[in-house]
């Protein structure tokens, strides 16, 4: 049985006439009858009851003419689903990011890539590089949002986009009153730096813009997320180095001031596995960012 069969004994239970079906179909009555006889054998029961003046249908071929419509409907929807698909607009999309990326510009790239494919199934999980890394590399998610850029060969990353640095100070520090401060005049402060195990590429990036400031940074916490950072300062453990974005943070007892005196940036990172050809993939990274 195949989809001709079914749409040649569609057209002849419709008509209700051999003559007028074959024409319907555009093929001849003689092989429209073998096409119809074929169905009934392989299907094992009669479906119609002919005469010399008329065509009816059996109880098994009423059940069938339903069954054959639905499936006939559906056939014809098949071409635009596997288009959909292979353009990218339908699927799934499992996305990676740290936790930190909540305060920049990757909500509205989320929220972008959602009203371009909507019917696209998107999921979101905050994760660590670390993590991250690990699940690109078992295609536990196709996307990763990160902060560093990660040198493995089976890994493609690509800039997002950088942000420099505020330091991050108690609503009662000795420098509150202006607007902006300068490193080195925060080298007698307490710092609470990120955490080295869960994020050594900042943690090491803001030691070295200490050092080059003239002093080393006296660590008294080191924390992570960002938002535990900023928590410990609004606590008074001491100040922090934190990206441009963590302002969006506003939490009681902190303040936020420019940091003149040094361009150092830090950058956001997309990455994936070179051997994904997901085409949602393909859809999320040739978006305009």
């Amino acid at each position: 049985m195949d989809l001709r069969q079914l749409s040649y004994f569609v057209a002849v239970a419709e008509e209700l006439s051999f003559s007028r079906a074959a024409v319907r179909v555009h093929i001849s009555q003689p092989p429209l009858s073998r096409q119809i006889a074929k169905l009934e054998q392989e299907l094992g029961a009669v479906l119609l009851i002919r005469s010399s003046h008329e065509v009816a249908l059996t109880q098994a071929g009423q059940a069938l003419l339903e069954e054959a419509r639905r499936l006939l409907a559906l056939s014809t929807g098949i071409p635009e689903v596997v288009g959909r698909a292979s353009r990218g607009e339908t699927g799934s999309l499992r996305i990676g990011f740290v936790g930190s990326t909540i305060y920049t510009s990757v909500p509205a790239l989320l929220s972008q890539y959602r009203r371009l494919y909507p019917h696209v199934a998107v999921s979101v999980q905050q994760l660590t590089v670390a993590r991250q890394t690990v699940m690109l590399k078992n295609s536990e998610i196709d996307v990763g949002i990160i902060r560093q850029s990660v040198t493995e060969p089976w890994l493609a990353t690509r800039s997002l986009f950088k942000e420099g640095f505020m330091a991050a100070l108690p609503v009662h520090h000795r420098l509150a009153g202006q607007e902006r401060v300068t490193l080195q005049s925060l080298a007698e402060d307490d710092f609470v730096f990120f955490s080295r195990s869960e994020a050594p590429a900042i943690h090491e990036q803001l030691r070295k813009m200490c050092e080059a400031a003239g002093f080393s940074p006296r660590i008294v916490q080191e924390a992570y997320p960002m938002s535990t950072v900023v928590g410990l300062v609004a606590a008074g453990v001491g100040i922090a180095i934190v990206p441009e974005s963590m302002q969006r943070l506003q939490m009681q007892n902190v303040l936020y001031r420019a940091l003149r005196g040094t361009r150092a940036k830090t950058e956001f990172f997309l990455a994936w596995h070179v051997g994904n050809t997901s085409q949602t993939l393909r859809g999320f990274l040739d978006m305009k960012m």
